[in-house]
């Protein structure tokens, strides 16, 4: 399991901790890759415009945050690599 921030529309979040099984296509997290510093924000293909809205902005508020050497990277649903399924296998 790895660390996660699932979005709301509501404009919330809160952390979960996620395995690949956890992902849905009404889903949108931000998983943060201290090893490779990425942020990837995670876009379920059925998510609605608020929760992709607030993911983008949490993404670019973990990334300034961390420093500007972090990397946000959007992740559609569907379209994963291997990057991200390998700290989603931890």
């Amino acid at each position: 399991m790895v660390e996660a921030l699932e979005m709301h529309e509501d404009g919330t979040t809160n952390s979960v901790s996620i395995t690949k099984s956890d992902l849905n296509s009404f889903s949108v997290f931000c998983i943060v890759d201290e090893l490779n510093k990425k942020v990837y924000l995670w876009i379920g293909k059925e998510a609605p415009v608020r929760k992709r809205f607030v993911g983008a902005t949490t993404a670019g508020r973990i990334r300034d945050e961390h420093g500007t050497t972090y990397r946000v990277r959007s992740i559609d649903e569907g379209h994963e690599d291997n990057g991200f399924n390998e700290i989603l296998a931890h």
